[in-house]
């Protein structure tokens, strides 16, 4: 009920029992009261002197539903926050009725308007009328002393307030003493005693644990605060105000307690909101590498665009492939709102820029719809269209930012200064466009001081780029940048323009520029422009060999015709004339850089351009343009579903350009992919496109791969034996296994005991040959198909756990091996249960994302008695793959924890995967009586559903 009524309720019975009480032993009472117009109409109406008795109870009783109504109507100001007129009546009702009641209310609405005058007056009046103290005085005294700030007043009653209170009073309570203690950070910690005493018995009250967090941070006592953040997260998943205010004070406070907290909670069992916030406090403890590498697994499971956005945040950050950022970008578009739609394609927009992929760039910025992008859709808009020279589209845009009401998320005014600037100088002669910049800047440093610093730095840089670049005045050039370097002495770009251009004044400005540009480089060592500068500085002051590393990262980075022109002149003073011609031919080929300083080079050297090898480097360019396609592939290739898309985008981009060649091994890639994510179709049809001899082998093995997963074991063994009769490596090798294909149809024709023998004797020679090889990797693969066997087929836990051992010594690293080994443990007797869990908690660090694992784990949780653990787990493996084994698991510990029918449910799924053994699953339902024919109605109504 609203708050108003919950608060009049009590004062109104109160009301109607006294006036019970006043009508002495009247036999009848109205079932409903009439308006207050037709009880004055019957009062007047009793004129008999006779009856003066019941005249004055009748008058009574008509005065006590006046102030009912007076009350009511009261409250009804009050919510509508004419708090003033509100409180006037209530004072005037209080002198009236002379109640309690009416006391503590008028003193409730004084308090709630912070009228401290008029709450004391009250308290007072309310002495007079009731002498002796109640919980209810004393509760709005302390809140009195609380609003005065009277500190020893509140620390000697607030044990006896907070004991009294009811639960509708202490959510009230607590939280006025959080604000309390905000309002106070370097109070003593008197108060927490109490606060702590009673917010312990009420752990499902987050006012509670905000203001038991908020006194255990400030009084410095971590175990407190940490266990009021771990109610908080199950109470409030969305993080409310006072819950993120509690947050943001303990990072400012004590900001090791929130990490340890999520450390001890643990990160992927918590809501969405809380986790996009321990990736935020990561980020702003500048620990970038740590957010995006936790990041990467919640996404896994994550359904929340805040996660996403977070994760192109720091994949911009961390210099990930823009595919990969697009790919962010994607499921922000599927899941988050407009704004979050908006934030997300600017962002992907301006990297596409900065990469003078303009087509793309364009695609993204037209997507940023929310109004509160305006100016920042406005200026990238802007900026595409200058950068294509569509200079009356450019000026379009720029009127729309100049008429944009809302401040810019990703840029700013001196970002549309900078564009404005440009945008007219378009039209204008160079000595005409530096007349322009002198009236911009004498206008700017006329402006106030906060105007002036803002507006003065970007017109002095454009107006030194100006004299250095077109009108050929380097020391006019220096004069503005030096004056820009000091007002904004850490910004790259002013450094390395001064920097660059002091290595176009004699030599004795050179060393100065090689100090401004390393300054330029510690700031922004990724820099192409800065690593540039600063290579060509080290020539120029003598040092080849520093410059040439710095050289070729940048023009591997910007493949910019002045860039060749520095790289190919380092590499002609090192004696690399040929490597000198390929770089300068390829720049000569760029045909939007600008050629001069490379013509300059050139004719130092007395070379034309015509007799560089050009053909040669059209056919290197192409060729490296699909090189990059596959090697984008190779990074994202992954069973990670968000690269999925862009992992086949750079496939079909090699098969569109490529080569033979190329196009072999992008199909194959591609094959291999969807291999590991059980699409055989897809792998059948990559594989029919892989017609290179040079990888007949690999196709051979992963045909027979293929073949064997569907059960075609003669196709398979034509392919194995195809594989042995090949002239040809592997060309993959290190990532397949040549034996992995014959031990696989093995497992599939032999019985287990056949299988374990010749194991055994293919273990005894791969041993042999790695001591002369160096190479485990077919040791590594027969211990652990020999002991799946020992454990699933033949039931040998013992044998297999050697076996397992013995691969994880082999393969410290790999996550699958201790899985296999923890998880047989558990089949085992109890007292292995505790070390299958440390095994098992080892490989989830290592692989977070397996199903497997994450099935393993929290079965093992489970068995040593921690469900609680054991059912985020085990939810999130079953979210992702529905096999039996899973279903067993999750339905038994729900069932366990109270959850029958969900169990059901889980079982009823269970049975209906048909492509996983179900041993585990019949186990299960025996174990607890369910027959599996009661669950099988429900299952096929369930998988209708589904198919609908």
């Amino acid at each position: 009920m609203p708050r108003w009524i919950h608060r009049l309720t009590p004062i109104v019975m109160s009301l109607i029992a006294i006036s019970a009480a006043n009508a002495g032993n009247t036999q009848e009472w109205p079932t409903s009261i009439p308006s207050i117009q037709t009880r004055i109409e019957r009062v007047n109406q009793i004129t008999s002197p006779d009856d003066a008795e019941s005249l004055q109870r009748r008058l009574t009783i008509a005065s006590r539903a006046n102030d009912i109504f007076t009350l009511f109507a009261s409250e009804l100001i009050y919510s509508q926050g004419k708090s003033d007129i509100a409180l006037a009546t209530d004072m005037r009702m209080l002198e009236h009725t002379q109640e309690p009641e009416v006391a503590e209310r008028a003193m409730e609405m004084a308090l709630g308007s912070n009228k401290i005058a008029e709450a004391q007056a009250i308290a007072e009046r309310w002495k007079q009328i009731e002498p002796n103290e109640t919980p209810a005085r004393q509760r709005l005294l302390w809140e009195l002393a609380l609003a005065k700030n009277d500190f020893p007043q509140v620390v000697k009653n607030t044990d006896a307030v907070l004991s009294h209170a009811n639960d509708y009073q202490l959510r009230r309570l607590f939280l006025k003493l959080a604000q309390f203690r905000l309002n106070h950070l370097n109070a003593s910690d008197e108060l927490n005693t109490p606060i702590h005493k009673t917010a312990v018995l009420h752990p499902e009250m987050a006012e509670a644990m905000i203001a038991d967090a908020i006194y255990g941070v400030t009084g410095a006592h971590e175990e407190q605060t940490i266990k009021a953040l771990q109610a908080l997260v199950r109470l409030d998943s969305d993080i409310f105000p006072a819950s993120q205010l509690t947050l943001n004070l303990i990072n400012i406070k004590q900001p090791q307690y929130l990490l340890d907290f999520y450390q001890q909670t643990g990160v992927d069992s918590m809501p969405s909101k809380w986790q996009s916030l321990y990736i935020e406090l990561l980020i702003k403890n500048n620990k970038l590498q740590q957010a995006y590498q936790t990041l990467q697994p919640l996404l896994a499971r994550s359904k929340s665009a805040d996660l996403y956005l977070q994760a192109a945040f720091l994949a911009v950050s961390q210099k990930a492939d823009t595919a990969t950022i697009a790919s962010y970008a994607e499921k922000i578009a599927e899941l988050g709102n407009r704004n979050q739609r908006s934030k997300a394609a600017i962002m992907v927009a301006m990297r596409y820029y900065d990469e003078h992929n303009l087509a793309a760039s364009r695609a993204w910025v037209a997507k940023a719809d929310d109004p509160q992008f305006a100016f920042d859709q406005a200026l990238m808009m802007c900026s595409l269209e200058a950068e294509e020279k569509h200079w009356s589209a450019a000026q379009k845009w720029l009127n729309k930012a100049q008429a944009s009401k809302n401040p810019g998320i990703f840029f700013s005014a001196t970002d549309l200064l900078r564009l404005q600037t440009f945008v007219n100088s378009s039209s204008l002669t160079s000595r005409q466009y530096e007349q322009y910049l002198n009236k911009m800047l004498a206008k700017a440093e006329q402006g106030n001081s906060k105007e002036r610093t803002e507006n003065v730095p970007p017109l002095l840089l454009l107006r030194g780029l100006l004299y250095a670049d077109k009108l050929n005045e380097p020391a006019k050039a220096v004069a503005d940048m030096r004056r820009f370097v000091q007002m904004r002495p850490d910004q790259v770009d002013g450094l390395n323009a001064l920097g660059y251009t002091l290595l176009s004044l004699p030599k004795e400005n050179w060393y100065e520029a090689q100090v401004l540009l390393e300054r330029a480089y510690a700031l922004s060592s990724q820099s192409p422009a800065v690593n540039d500068s600063l290579g060509w500085a080290y020539y120029s002051n003598g040092n080849a060999q520093k410059a040439l590393p710095l050289l070729e990262y940048a023009y591997q980075q910007q493949p910019e015709s002045e860039v060749a022109a520095h790289l190919g002149e380092v590499y002609w003073h090192l004696g690399r004339e040929s490597d000198a011609r390929r770089i300068w031919s390829q720049g000569w080929l760029k045909p939007k850089s600008d050629r001069k300083i490379l013509s300059q080079i050139l004719n130092k050297h007395g070379i034309k351009p015509d007799s560089l090898p050009l053909n040669t480097a059209k056919k290197e360019a192409s060729q490296s343009n699909v090189d990059f396609y596959l090697q984008q592939a190779s990074a994202l290739y992954s069973n990670d579903e968000r690269t999925s898309a862009a992992f086949i985008d750079n496939i079909n981009k090699v098969m569109q350009t490529g080569n033979a060649t190329q196009r072999s091994e992008a199909a194959y890639m591609a094959a291999s992919r969807y291999f590991s994510e059980k699409n055989l179709h897809a792998t059948r049809e990559w594989l029919s496109k892989v017609t290179e001899n040079k990888f007949a082998t690999d196709k051979a093995y992963l045909m027979g791969m293929l073949e064997v997963e569907q059960n075609n074991l003669a196709a398979a063994q034509q392919w194995l034996q195809r594989m042995n009769q090949s002239k040809q490596p592997l060309y993959f090798e290190g990532v397949f296994i040549p034996q992995a294909l014959s031990i696989y149809i093995d497992s599939k024709t032999l019985e287990p005991k056949a299988y374990v023998r010749k194991l055994t004797q293919q273990l005894e020679e791969a041993q042999k040959k790695a001591v002369v090889t160096k190479n485990n990797l077919p040791v590594v693969l027969i211990l652990y198909f020999r002991g799946i066997t020992y454990a699933e087929k033949l039931d040998q836990p013992k044998k297999a756990i050697k076996d397992f051992r013995a691969y994880t010594e082999l393969k410290p690293d790999d996550a699958e091996g201790y899985n296999a080994l923890g998880y047989t443990m558990l089949s085992m007797s109890k007292r292995h249960w505790a070390e299958a869990l440390t095994i098992l908690q080892h490989a989830y660090q290592i692989e977070p994302d397996s199903y497997a694992i994450q099935d393993s784990l929290g079965w093992a949780y489970y068995l040593n008695g921690d469900s609680k653990k054991a059912l985020p787990l085990l939810r999130t493996a079953y979210g992702n793959t529905k096999e039996s084994a899973i279903a067993a698991h999750l339905g038994e510990v729900l069932w366990q924890m109270g959850e029958q029918q969900q169990a059901k449910q889980v079982w009823a799924q269970g049975l209906t995967y048909q492509d996983s053994d179900q041993k585990v699953l019949q186990q299960t339902l025996k174990k607890f009586a369910v027959n599996p024919a009661s669950l099988s109605d429900k299952a096929a109504s369930e998988q209708t559903e589904q198919s609908k």
